[in-house]
């Protein structure tokens, strides 16, 4: 506990990797409830390593010469998130366009862009060595070390995805849980359909950015599903997952610092564990599987 203390306090050395860790932890699990609510898991499993693709392509660019796109250290982590933000949103909107066409097997377009992504991940990197080592670090979840002003910048922007998702969440949930019924009360489907994949994308970006792909798709998934027997609503659900994550983050980095063990794995064998304690508690208590929200969407 009292290490606890100690790495919360302001001067601790590695408060940027530990404060930045748990804001994701706190705020991938509210756009992950949609990827439950949508039947979309599969999202959060291709789209962080897309986006780990955009990043490596950056740093072939780099490794290619052209410098004059990135000069220091800052303004190449800059170029890294824009392509990662650029390949992740073209890649939803790819998605999402298919989907609503409705033809062909879902998960077998899914499956086909993760496993192109990571292929284009590795091609991309051979042309800079350099940057395969920084894409082995963020493979293993290794927090990268930033700026205090994009550290900063980063805590506004997810301060300010947390405050979208509460702020229209009846908004999301409509669109998300009956289209029609949107339609019929005159919601524009398009634009809270954008709003929400843009968000999506920069939740993504940002997050394998700073924790890597693995940690993102941990956050996105694992503290949702968690959530999900004890959500008595929409709102609820949104807060157990958040809390979850949080918690998982916060427990995992105790837990990696104190055995000198890489964060990544650490914090997502946590969130299972959080995972595996809910369904025990679940059976313990004799509760019913909720169908609730996602198992009504998909009727």
């Amino acid at each position: 506990m009292s290490q606890l203390v100690a790495m919360l306090k302001p001067d601790f050395l590695l408060h940027h990797a530990l404060y930045g860790s748990v804001a994701m932890g706190f705020v991938c699990p509210l756009v992950g409830v949609y990827f439950l609510l949508r039947r979309l898991v599969f999202w959060g499993v291709a789209l962080p390593q897309v986006s780990a693709a955009g990043i490596a392509f950056s740093f072939m660019l780099q490794g290619l010469g052209l410098s004059i796109l990135a000069g220091s250290e800052t303004q190449e982590k800059h170029l890294a998130i824009v392509a990662s933000l650029l390949f992740t949103g073209l890649s939803i909107l790819f998605l999402a366009f298919l989907e609503r066409r409705g033809k062909g097997v879902s998960e077998g377009r899914i499956g086909s862009l993760y496993a192109l992504a990571w292929a284009a991940s590795i091609l991309f990197v051979a042309w800079n060595a350099a940057g395969e080592t920084e894409m082995l670090g963020l493979l293993k979840g290794e927090i990268v070390a930033i700026s205090e002003s994009d550290f900063h910048a980063m805590l506004d922007i997810f301060g300010l995805i947390a405050a979208c998702m509460f702020l229209f969440q009846r908004e999301f949930l409509l669109v998300s849980y009956d289209r029609d019924m949107a339609v019929t009360l005159g919601r524009n489907v398009l634009v809270w359909d954008m709003l929400l994949y843009l968000i999506v994308g920069l939740t993504v970006s940002l997050g394998v950015m700073t924790v890597g792909p693995l940690v993102i798709f941990g956050f996105l998934v694992v503290p949702p599903m968690a959530a999900l027997p004890w959500a008595r609503g929409m709102t609820s659900f949104s807060v157990l997952a958040s809390l979850c994550g949080g918690a998982s983050a916060l427990a995992g980095f105790d837990v990696s610092y104190s055995y000198d063990l890489p964060l990544g794995p650490v914090v997502v064998c946590v969130a299972c564990a959080f995972l595996a304690l809910s369904w025990l508690a679940q059976a313990a208590l004799g509760l019913r599987g909720r169908r609730g929200l996602v198992g009504r969407s998909g009727a």
